[in-house]
């Protein structure tokens, strides 16, 4: 069972800086994966994101901002491209191996 413990205060005044960002943003920790969730309470589901740090941070306000919907283009597009150059790179190296494969 999922076991999320809110985040209201913290050292580094994290919570509180999501929130300004968006008032409906809430932190929570969960005790089940170790690792600090980003929710919005106006979304149902409420859960947004998974931060990928192990600490509460400055990192977790620039990723909320990075990851906010009104990026959702800008991310769409760097995922797509992300995508090319590992084909691009899936494709170099399966030719190099058939071509070393053939003794050429």
């Amino acid at each position: 069972m999922e076991k999320l413990i809110e985040i209201k205060d913290d050292l580094f005044d994290i919570a509180n800086r999501i929130k300004s960002i968006d008032a409906d943003y809430k932190i929570y920790f969960n005790g089940d994966t170790k690792s600090y969730e980003l929710h919005n309470t106006k979304s149902h589901p409420s859960y947004q994101l998974t931060f990928p740090y192990k600490t509460l941070d400055k990192r977790a306000v620039d990723y909320t901002l990075k990851s906010e919907v009104k990026n959702k283009e800008r991310i769409l597009k760097e995922i797509e491209q992300q995508n090319i150059r590992q084909e691009q790179e899936y494709m170099k190296n399966l030719f190099e191996k058939t071509m070393s494969g053939i003794g050429l």
